[in-house]
C-alpha cells in the first residue's frame, strides 16, 4: 500500500509501534485527500488522522490539532506522528485531546475503549566515531554547505569556493556521501537525497566536547541585555565570532529564556568589559572551534552573527536543561526541508 509520506519508514514504525500496544488497525491512505497523511481504522470502527510532523514542539500542537481537526470529518480523532515525543509535548497533547505516536517509543492514545500513555526513560546519548566519515571537524564543512543551500545543487567546484576546501578534498567527501546514498550526481551537480538523514547522521557523529570551552560570568538585567553586552565585548576586542547553542536558538527561534550566553570565537580576548572568567559554572560560555568552519552560511541577527541553523541545532543537543526542546524548536520553523522549493 503507498502512504503519502515522505519516508515510507516512518508507515513501518507506527505500524509496529501499534502492534506493541496489542491495538489491531487497518492503515489506509485517507480516502479524502489533503485530510492528513494516514488514516487507522480502530477496532472499535473510529477513525483516526495523523499527520506526520517529525518536529513539531509543545508551544506549535494547538495550531498542528486545529488545522488538522478542520478537514476532518465531525466524528473524527486527530493525531500526530513525532519523532520524539518529549514530557512536555505529551502534556500538550493531553490538554489538546491529539493522539500522538512518537517514532522513539513513546505514545499517548485516548480513543473509544483505548487508553495508552507510554514514556520511556530517555536513552544514554550514544556519539558513534567520526574518523574516516565526513563529519570530522574539517570535513564537516561540506555537510553544513549542503544543508545551508538545499534544494539547490551546486558542482563540487561551487561548493569548494563556498567551503574553502580543496577541490580534491571535496571530491573525496563527494565520493564518501554518495557511496553512503546521502547524495547523488546529475549533470555534474550534487543533489543532497535526503536532508533529513544527513543532518541525523551529522547529530550521531557529533562531539560539542571537541570545541575548547572557557567559561565566563557576568551581570545581565535580562537575557537581551545579556546577549547586547557579550557582543560589544566581543566587537570592541575584535575578535570575530558567532552565537551558537542557547543564544543561537533564541536569536532564531526562541522557544524558552535561557540564562547561558553561548557563542563561537576564533580565540579568548585578554579582557571583555563586564565578563569574567571562572573556573565552571558561569553563565557565558565561549568556545574555540575545532575548525574556523563554524562561521559559515551563517545568520545574521540584531545583535550579531548566528551560526548555521544545523550548528546551532547540534550545540543545542549537546547542551543541558531544556535544550532538547528549543533544538525541537528550531527544527521544525528553520530545518523542515520538506518546505523548501526551488
Amino acid at each position: 500500500m503507498s502512504l503519502p509520506f515522505t519516508e515510507q519508514a516512518v508507515a513501518e514504525a507506527l505500524t509496529v509501534r501499534l502492534r506493541e500496544m496489542g491495538i489491531a488497525v487497518l492503515m489506509e491512505a485517507p480516502k479524502v485527500s489533503g485530510t492528513a497523511d494516514m488514516e487507522v481504522i480502530l477496532p472499535s470502527g473510529h477513525h483516526l488522522f495523523l499527520d506526520y510532523l517529525p518536529n513539531l514542539t509543545s508551544n506549535q500542537l494547538a495550531g498542528a490539532a486545529r488545522r488538522l481537526r478542520t478537514s476532518l470529518p465531525a466524528e473524527a480523532l486527530a493525531g500526530v506522528v513525532v519523532r520524539r515525543l518529549g514530557p512536555s509535548l505529551l502534556d500538550a497533547c493531553k490538554a489538546e485531546k491529539v493522539c500522538a505516536f512518537g517514532l522513539d517509543g513513546n505514545a499517548y492514545v485516548r480513543t473509544p475503549g483505548v487508553y495508552v500513555e507510554r514514556l520511556l526513560p530517555a536513552p544514554p546519548v550514544k556519539r558513534m566515531p567520526s574518523a574516516g566519515t565526513c563529519f570530522t571537524a574539517k570535513a564537516s564543512r561540506l555537510p553544513r554547505a549542503l544543508l545551508a543551500l538545499y534544494p539547490e545543487a551546486h558542482t563540487q567546484a561551487v561548493l569548494s569556493e563556498e567551503t574553502g576546501l580543496s577541490r580534491g578534498y571535496v571530491s573525496i567527501l563527494t565520493s564518501r556521501l554518495a557511496e553512503d546514498r546521502q547524495v547523488s550526481i546529475r549533470s555534474d551537480r550534487l543533489h543532497l537525497e535526503d536532508p533529513d538523514r544527513l543532518l541525523d547522521a551529522w547529530a550521531a557523529h557529533y562531539r560539542m566536547d571537541r570545541h575548547r570551552q572557557f567559561h565566563f560570568a557576568t551581570v545581565m538585567n535580562g537575557y537581551e541585555q545579556g546577549i547586547g553586552k557579550l557582543a560589544r565585548a566581543l566587537e570592541v576586542s575584535g575578535v570575530k565570532f558567532a552565537f551558537t547553542g542557547w543564544t543561537g536558538g533564541y536569536l532564531l527561534t526562541p522557544h524558552t529564556t535561557p540564562t547561558l550566553l553561548t557563542a563561537y570565537v576564533e580565540r579568548v580576548p585578554e579582557t571583555l568589559a563586564g565578563i569574567h572568567p571562572v573556573e565552571r559554572r558561569g553563565n557565558v560560555l565561549l568556545l574555540v572551534p575545532q575548525d574556523t568552519g563554524v562561521f559559515q552560511f551563517t545568520t545574521p541577527s540584531p545583535f550579531g552573527p548566528v551560526v548555521s541553523d544545523a550548528q546551532v541545532y547540534l550545540d543545542l543537543l549537546g547542551m543541558q536543561g531544556r535544550a532538547r526542546e528549543q533544538a525541537d524548536m528550531l527544527r521544525h520553523e528553520r530545518l523542515d526541508f520538506r518546505g523548501r522549493t526551488l
